[in-house]
């Protein structure tokens, strides 16, 4: 497949004109829209999973929207942009996307019950029913199309042992052995239920546990959460891999069903590289991070040289394992969230018409004394680094900043190696 992503504004703006005439005819929908950008700084069709509207079919092909793409047959889907799914239909429907369809129920003035299974791939509730109808659905698979689906108990009790396998696996293991094991609890996750569900499953739970560890994630998820959200407005989660542990890490995503989109690599300068996955049932989105030197396009990751992010490795952890995600980016309203979220934002790596990026200011983490002695005695670290460190602690987490537009759904393989070497736990200094 071409990753070569381009922006799509034929199919933008027909999205746009959907939103557009949905808050004209809906006050209800009007004040969501405002609500969002008040007290979240987030754009409606940032939580958009699909529209029901009267469209013409022909009209969504000429936008490149594909019937029944990596869905069921009616469900319009752009594969080459990220957009919402439309569904031509007589009545006039928007469906956003939350964790946690009851909370959102709970927090949004609904009163309808929840339909579908909880865990399934799609359930929802209806918050509003005037001239457009506005739901909550929880999306973990788009097999299931846009129809609740209600389990029998033997799938419902299949679905809770999944996700607890995840929940209740020791991520302070040895890292080798820690990763190795994911691999293990991914492959008996992916005998209980669908791989989509498995997939959305470790997402939704490395969310909760990155989300424990980062302040500046508690308070926007807390924002999003007084209109009952949840992360629905997540773009992609980014893990760090040390080099001995990568090739497992890539194993437990592929186990999951991921599959690989484009390799990343930052220049020959910047010292590090991603491979970058997709789901196509859950939609979730990966980033895995890893040293990478200008020699190691075909990489064998044998070696232990630290760079940036095996250094971050080295004192927090493994991603999958002890220390979390590094950062899950979000869809904002960029200038607006850089504006109204406390803590500090780092300059922008992407400020392009189609693409904005930027890292909140990294959360800082206490780095154990064994772990600094080790760096020290291997070289990796000069004893006032590691004292520093010892002292003050080091680089950790963060939230993305990321707007987008045109529908464009890759990433900025230009200047971002600034901003990794802004974060590297031996020269960042908060502004």
């Amino acid at each position: 497949m071409n990753f070569d992503w381009q922006t799509h504004p034929e199919a933008e703006a027909l999205i746009d004109r959907l939103v557009a005439e949905a808050t004209a005819v809906s006050p209800a929908v009007a004040q969501l829209a405002g609500r969002l950008t008040t007290d979240t700084a987030t754009r409606l069709v940032d939580w958009l999973d699909h529209i029901s509207w009267p469209v013409e079919t022909g009209e969504l092909a000429a936008a490149g929207f594909i019937d029944g793409w990596n869905s069921v047959a009616g469900v319009w889907r752009h594969p080459g942009a990220q957009l919402p799914a439309v569904v031509p239909a007589r009545d006039r429907g928007l469906a956003l996307r939350v964790d946690d369809a009851l909370a959102a129920r709970e927090m949004l003035g609904g009163k309808a019950a929840v339909e579908g299974s909880p865990l399934s791939g799609f359930c929802r509730v209806l918050l509003d029913a005037d001239a457009v109808r506005v739901f909550a659905v929880e999306r973990r698979s788009w097999a299931a199309g846009v129809q609740p689906k209600l389990w029998e108990r033997r799938d419902e009790l299949k679905a809770t042992a999944a996700w607890n396998l995840w929940a209740a696996r020791n991520r302070h293991e040895d890292p080798m052995f820690g990763v190795t094991q994911a691999v293990d609890v991914a492959s008996a996750m992916v005998a209980l239920v669908p791989p989509g569900l498995a997939a959305s499953y470790v997402l939704e739970q490395e969310r909760r546990f990155w989300q424990r560890r980062n302040t500046a994630a508690a308070a926007q998820h807390a924002r999003q959460d007084r209109l009952g959200l949840g992360w629905g407005n997540h773009d992609h989660h980014t893990f760090r891999s040390s080099r001995k542990s990568f090739q497992e890490l890539i194993q437990v995503f592929t186990t999951l069903g991921f599959r690989r989109r484009e390799k990343f690599y930052a220049g020959a300068e910047a010292g590090w590289g991603a491979q970058v996955l997709e789901h196509p049932d859950s939609g979730g989105v990966i980033f895995a991070d890893v040293d990478l030197g200008p020699e190691e396009i075909q990489v064998d990751f044998a070696g232990e040289q630290l760079g940036t992010i095996g250094l971050w490795c080295a004192l927090h952890g493994e991603s999958v394992l002890s220390a979390g995600m590094h950062h899950l980016e979000g869809q904002f309203e960029f200038d607006a969230l850089r504006e109204t979220l406390p803590g500090g934002h780092m300059r922008p790596f992407s400020d392009f018409p189609h693409l904005r990026q930027a890292f909140t200011e990294a959360e800082i983490w206490p780095v154990p004394a064994e772990r600094l002695d080790k760096l020290v005695a291997d070289g990796v670290l000069d004893r006032e680094t590691a004292d520093r460190m010892a002292r003050d602690g080091a680089a950790g987490s963060h939230l993305e900043n990321l707007a987008r537009r045109g529908g464009f759904k890759g990433f900025n393989q230009e200047n971002v190696s600034s901003t990794i070497a802004a974060t590297d736990p031996r020269s960042y200094r908060p502004v």
